[in-house]
C-alpha cells in the first residue's frame, strides 16, 4: 500500500512574498483595471483576488489557490502569536492571568477550556516546525534536480513554444491557456530553481490536459517526460 503524502507545512515568509508576487504578476498580464488598488500585504492579497474578479476564469482559479495557501500562512502565524499571548498572560508573577479571565478573553466557556486551547496551539505549532524542517529536506532535493536539469527544462519549454500552433491545432482551449503561461513563466528568463520548478509543473499540466493526444506531439513527450523525473524525486521524500 503506498504511504500516505504528509501534509505540507503552512508556506514560509519567503513563500508568501513569491505567492504575492506570482499573483501581480498575473494581474499585470492580464492588464487588471483594479490594480491601483492593490497592496502587497498578504492580507490585503487574499481580499484582493477574492473581490477584485474581472479577470479570466483560470487566473481567478489560480489567484483562489493561492488565496488559500495564503490564509494557511496567516492561520499558522496567528496561531503563534496567540500562544506567545497566552504564555505571557500565565507567567509567573503577581500579574498573572487567571484561567478564567483569560477564557473570557478567548471567547470559550470554562478555565478549562482555555488551559485546553493552549495545549493544543502548543502542539500544533511544534507540528509545524517539524514539517517545515521536513519540507525543507524536500526543497532542497528539488532544487539539486533543477540545478542538473535546467539547461533541459529551458530547451524543452523552447521547443514547446515552438510547437504552439501544433498543440493549438489540439483544440484543447485549456492546454492554450497552459502555453501563454509557459511563455509568460520564460519572460525574463533567470535559470532560478522558482522559474524551472514552475515550468516543470506547467509541463505536467499540459500532459494532462492533453491526455493521449500529448504522445503525439515530440515536444510535449519531451516536457512530460521531465515533469516525470521531477515528480519521482519530489515523491520519495513523501515515501516512508
Amino acid at each position: 500500500m503506498a504511504a500516505r503524502r504528509p501534509l505540507d507545512p503552512p508556506p514560509t515568509s519567503v513563500e508568501v512574498e513569491r505567492i504575492v508576487e506570482e499573483v501581480h504578476r498575473r494581474r499585470l498580464a492580464e492588464h487588471d483595471d483594479d490594480l491601483h488598488l492593490w497592496s502587497d500585504a498578504p492580507a490585503d492579497v487574499i481580499t484582493y483576488v477574492l473581490e477584485h474578479r474581472r479577470v479570466p476564469r483560470r487566473v481567478q482559479v489560480a489567484d483562489a489557490r493561492a488565496a488559500l495557501r495564503l490564509i494557511r500562512a496567516q492561520r499558522a502565524r496567528l496561531d503563534e502569536l496567540e500562544l506567545r499571548a497566552l504564555d505571557i498572560c500565565r507567567q509567573d508573577g503577581d500579574q498573572q492571568v487567571p484561567w478564567s479571565a483569560l477564557a473570557r478573553d478567548l471567547g470559550v466557556a470554562t478555565p478549562q477550556a482555555a488551559d485546553q486551547r493552549r495545549d493544543r496551539l502548543r502542539a500544533a505549532v511544534a507540528d509545524r516546525a517539524r514539517r517545515t524542517e521536513e519540507s525543507a529536506d524536500a526543497e532542497h532535493a528539488e532544487r539539486a534536480w533543477t540545478l542538473r536539469n535546467g539547461a533541459r527544462i529551458r530547451t524543452a519549454a523552447a521547443a514547446l513554444v515552438r510547437a504552439f500552433n501544433d498543440i493549438a491545432a489540439t483544440g484543447n482551449g485549456e492546454a492554450v491557456d497552459i502555453m501563454e503561461d509557459i511563455e509568460v513563466a520564460l519572460d525574463g528568463y533567470q535559470a532560478t530553481h522558482r522559474q524551472h520548478a514552475a515550468l516543470v509543473y506547467y509541463f505536467g499540466m499540459l500532459g494532462r490536459a492533453l491526455g493521449e493526444k500529448a504522445a503525439d506531439l515530440p515536444a510535449v513527450r519531451t516536457a512530460v517526460t521531465l515533469y516525470r523525473e521531477f515528480d519521482a524525486v519530489t515523491a520519495s521524500d513523501d515515501v516512508a
